[in-house]
């Protein structure tokens, strides 16, 4: 099945988890780290959730679920060893309009989720339609010993630079050959290596090549512009 890739805001929304053990409980932490409610429905559960619940982390339910339970989550995680509960599970959040995963069984999906992980603001996410997760997580490890931490900081300058880009390279189409320029520059290369001063010269040479008006010699340096 073709699905549409997005990326979820779930800052203070509702994720709701029936089922506490096994492969749905690996869905806590990155719930956690995006700022999203955490709340488990289930009588029993694993020793991580049990000790998040006991922390103030996640709220748990200790019961089965019941009809309603639902009411209020954005997201909502189903895990069980009864397809009778996935069904109804399946049927109130569809009459809701909610996103709903019952793990590992497609026909009661209306999104999948993918193997994901972050190098700071940079998100890198593999999906297979439901078809075989297992690959997404190969395919996941090995970007992830590819792509370091470079990355991450190469966009947190990314996003310190933007506003100045914004001010000194127009018009719009200058701007984007701007970054794609810094992208293909070797900037990486000089944050891998932890070169603060080649990434330096790398920005300030590409901002006097793509600046509308050249900086007269009495401006301060782009380096300290950049810095500040």
């Amino acid at each position: 099945m073709k699905t549409y890739p997005i990326n979820l805001v779930l800052e203070n929304k509702l994720v709701i988890l029936v089922g506490a053990k096994g492969e749905i409980v690996h869905k806590i932490p990155g719930l956690l780290e995006v700022g999203a409610r955490v709340r488990v429905i289930a009588p029993s559960a694993a020793p991580e959730v049990e000790a998040r619940a006991c922390a103030g982390e996640i709220e748990w339910l200790r019961r089965r679920y019941q009809p309603g339970d639902l009411s209020g989550a954005a997201v909502v995680f189903a895990a069980t060893n009864d397809p009778v509960v996935h069904d109804r599970i399946w049927a109130e959040g569809a009459a809701n309009n909610q996103l709903v995963n019952v793990m590992d069984v497609i026909d009661r999906c209306n999104f999948h989720a993918v193997s994901t992980f972050r190098r700071g603001l940079l998100t890198v996410a593999i999906g297979t339609g439901g078809a075989a997760p297992a690959l997404a997580v190969t395919l996941r490890r090995r970007l992830e010993a590819e792509i370091g931490p470079e990355y991450g900081e190469f966009l947190e300058r990314a996003q310190a630079l933007r506003p100045i880009v914004q001010r000194r390279v127009h018009p719009f189409r200058r701007r984007v050959e701007f970054w794609y320029a810094l992208v293909e520059s070797p900037a990486l290369d000089a944050l891998r290596a932890g070169d603060d001063a080649a990434f330096q010269r790398i920005v300030a040479a590409l901002l006097a090549q793509y600046s509308t008006f050249p900086q007269r010699p009495a401006a301060p340096a782009p380096a300290l512009e950049l810095a500040a």
